[in-house]
């Protein structure tokens, strides 16, 4: 009943106007309780809500344009939603001002982009990333709420696993697993850039060992616990490490050793120590060696195999210099998402790697972002990065709870892997299975706001 009819009544009936005005104010109460407790369910499994727009942000080049608008209005919606729930539209954290530095320079690389129709995935791409971040932060509430997103995350490790066994395009750098590439099938083409239009196998390899230090960390710490917790976390060790290992990518592997002595360095003193020393043994090796013979000894294979982007520590060297070139000329802009084998085939072409070889990206991460973004995202990005082990830190530092530390650290050891991966080789901003790292840093940035209060 509407107010005016309302005031009608007073006028005849005052009696019978009270009790309608105080119905009519009951009925608007109850609906604003409805709405509140939907926002608030809503805002609860937030994750789930969230998983439809994941295929119309990852492949937008093959599902209709209006699945992706879609996509885009619904992250908007969610973001109302914890408002009209919670008061705000997100938990703080200290990666906020490094993602809004991103965010803020994608339309500028869009502006500088020489070919917008591949630019337009990996922004996207990274926009699920983003969405992804700020859904995992506001979801884990509580530390039940942490341990399910992990639980999730572990388990995202083996479907990636499984979708990698018959949608890469394998390469056999090392004859003794030819003979198990033959009896893989090749289900999922037309996904990607490389020659196959599969999965990559460096690619697969450098976003499996975001997992494996992590599924090792929470097993060496709940290896007394219950034993169907410890043979899950098993389970998925034992499946991840035997997809990482059929990738054969050496950038990878590298990655993962260091993240494992890393690892071993957190949980033990002893350990600790032996770190350091391999650490000055390291460089003393490689100024007595030279950086360059190293290069060669780990990168180059006896054939190379550039149909799948297997590049030597010469071609790699190669592709770091036009990548510096770029960044030097566009240092503002950077060139545009996904446009660096564009770019550097009219303007900083190849000479040792030869016109035939598809160099899609910079093998570099840290070059990556500065081609794509200019120096200013790079300089966001590595903010992020910043923010993330200062994060892994503190959590380690300040928390008493033994499963949560095993986590950080596992997180911690697992960014470090992809990193030190991403110094010879590349996953573009914005590619396809970087929404495992936004999930990865999103669940850091969640532990870091369950401890926060009790450190303070």
């Amino acid at each position: 009943m509407g107010s005016k009819a309302v005031k009608g009544e007073a006028r005849s009936n005052p009696s019978e106007a009270s009790a309608s005005l105080s119905t009519w104010k009951a009925e608007k109460l109850t609906a604003r309780a409805r709405l509140k407790g939907a926002a608030n369910w809503i805002a609860e499994h937030e994750l789930w809500v969230l998983a439809p727009v994941v295929p119309p942000l990852m492949f937008p080049e093959i599902l209709p344009r209006p699945a992706m608008v879609a996509s885009l209005l619904l992250i908007l919606f969610l973001w109302l939603v914890r408002w009209v729930a919670r008061g705000y539209v997100t938990v703080h954290t200290p990666m906020d001002i490094p993602i809004l530095g991103l965010v803020i320079m994608l339309p500028i690389s869009l502006y500088a982009s020489v070919n917008l129709q591949l630019s337009f995935p990996k922004l996207t791409g990274i926009i699920l990333g983003v969405a992804t971040f700020y859904s995992v932060v506001n979801t884990a509430q509580t530390r039940r709420d942490i341990w399910q997103i992990t639980g999730l995350f572990l388990l995202s490790g083996v479907g990636i696993s499984a979708l990698s066994l018959v949608g890469t395009d394998w390469a056999a750098k090392f004859p003794t697993l030819a003979s198990i590439y033959k009896h893989l099938p090749q289900l999922i083409r037309g996904v990607t850039r490389s020659p196959g239009g599969g999965f990559h196998p460096n690619e697969v390899g450098g976003t499996l060992i975001l997992f494996i230090p992590l599924a090792l960390s929470l097993l060496l710490a709940m290896v007394h616990s219950r034993w169907l917790l410890t043979a899950s976390l098993s389970l998925i060790l034992l499946i991840t490490v035997l997809t990482f290992v059929l990738t054969q990518s050496r950038s990878a592997f590298f990655g993962l050793g260091v993240a494992l002595i890393t690892l071993g360095a957190i949980k033990n003193h002893w350990l600790r120590l032996i770190f350091g020393l391999i650490v000055v043994v390291s460089i003393v090796v490689i100024w007595r060696v030279g950086i360059e013979r190293i290069g060669h000894l780990l990168l180059d294979v006896s054939e190379e195999t550039v149909s799948v982007g297997t590049l030597t520590f010469a071609g790699r060297m190669e592709v770091w210099q036009r990548a510096v070139y770029m960044i030097q000329d566009f240092p503002y802009t950077g060139i545009g998402l996904n446009t660096f084998d564009l770019v550097a085939n009219v303007m900083y072409p190849f000479f040792l790697i030869g016109p035939e070889a598809r160099v899609i990206h910079t093998h570099n991460n840290f070059l990556q972002v500065g081609v794509d973004l200019g120096i200013p995202g790079l300089v966001a990005y590595l903010s992020l990065l910043t923010a993330f082990v200062l994060m892994a830190w503190r959590v380690y530092r300040y928390s008493n709870d033994g499963a949560l530390q095993a986590l950080a650290a596992g997180l911690l050891c697992g960014m470090l892997a992809h990193q030190v991966y991403g110094m010879t080789d590349a996953i573009t901003l914005g590619a396809k299975p970087g929404v495992v790292l936004w999930a990865m840093m999103g669940l850091m940035a969640a532990i870091d706001a369950h401890v926060l209060p009790v450190r303070g």
